[in-house]
Formats: C-alpha cells, sequence, structure tokens
C-alpha cells in the first residue's frame, strides 16, 4: 500500500533509497545499525527522501521499530505518524521500541507501553543500554542535559487475515 499526499509519497523502501536514508538517520545522531532498505518505509517528496522509518530484525526473534526520522524542512506536519502508521499498519508481531522517556507517551497511540529492560528481549536490551551509555556519555562530554530512554512493547496482534476470519 502506498500513502500518498499532495506533496510527497509513503511507500515501502526500494535499494536506490538506502544511501539516502543511511545519510538521513545519521544525520540525527540515531544507531546506525541494521539500515537496510527492505526494513523501511520512507516518505518521499519529488526526488527527496524526506523521512524513514523501519523494523529492525534481531537474530533473537525480536523486532523493534527505529530509525523514525523526518527531514527538519519536512518536521511538525504529522509525517512520522504516518510512516509509523504505515509501517506497524502490516506487523502482528510483538515490535519493542526504544525511545526518550519524555516521548513514550506518543507512542500509546500504537498500543506501546514501557516495560522494564529485564523483561524486554536480548537484542533489545542491548540496544537500549549501548543508548543509554552513549547517550549520556555524549551529553556529558557537550555539557548538555541527558536525554533518558525507555524501552516499549506493543503486544501482538491478529493479522489482517485473523481479523478477516473473525469478522466472517
Amino acid at each position: 500500500m502506498t500513502v500518498t499526499n499532495p506533496t510527497y509519497v509513503i511507500r515501502r523502501a526500494v535499494a536506490a533509497d538506502e544511501p539516502a536514508i543511511q545519510a538521513l538517520v545519521r544525520s540525527e545522531r540515531l544507531n546506525p545499525h541494521h539500515l537496510y532498505f527492505r526494513n523501511f518505509v520512507v516518505a518521499v517528496a519529488g526526488n527527496d527522501l524526506i523521512g524513514a522509518c523501519q523494523i529492525r530484525r534481531h537474530r533473537d526473534g525480536s523486532r523493534e521499530l527505529g530509525s523514525v526520522v523526518v527531514a527538519r524542512p519536512w518536521r511538525g506536519r504529522g509525517l512520522s505518524v504516518k510512516l509509523i502508521d504505515r509501517l506497524l499498519a502490516d506487523e502482528p508481531s510483538v515490535i519493542h521500541a526504544i525511545t526518550r522517556k519524555r516521548h513514550a507517551d506518543h507512542y500509546a497511540r500504537w498500543g506501546f507501553e514501557p516495560v522494564p529492560s529485564h523483561a524486554a528481549p536480548s537484542a533489545i536490551r542491548r540496544n537500549y543500554r549501548i543508548g543509554s551509555c552513549i547517550g549520556s556519555l555524549m551529553a556529558v562530554l557537550q555539557r548538555r542535559r541527558i536525554n533518558w530512554l525507555t524501552i516499549l512493547r506493543r503486544p501482538q496482534r491478529p493479522s489482517l487475515a485473523e481479523e478477516t476470519r473473525a469478522v466472517a
């Protein structure tokens, strides 16, 4: 499914998008790992990639919503919500997210709730610890406020096929 707007299109990423995805994610100092185009949904205006988000698939089987990023000129227009809506629409699995504590309430609309780190899968705990350590260290070195992180979990959802059977 492709979501269209008069000024941009939201669609699954293609191989040609990967360099722009990597540049956008790195420009915001987000986790630079697992930036494979197949994991992403992107927003494109003309020839410019203006937003992206992904579901990371970890070796332990866990899935993580990540790399939610919108180019600065496009912020404040609800684009990140539309990207996440599109990405999660086809994801019935349990999904985790790691975000700043102050942003945790924003994810409630998709059913995410905070969980203690010990209750998260090992790959999610590892990313949380790495992000917390590096983020805290960078904040101290740059003399800015520490952005405390939290782990969120969205429970498994029925697939579209299961929902259709339940209604029939």
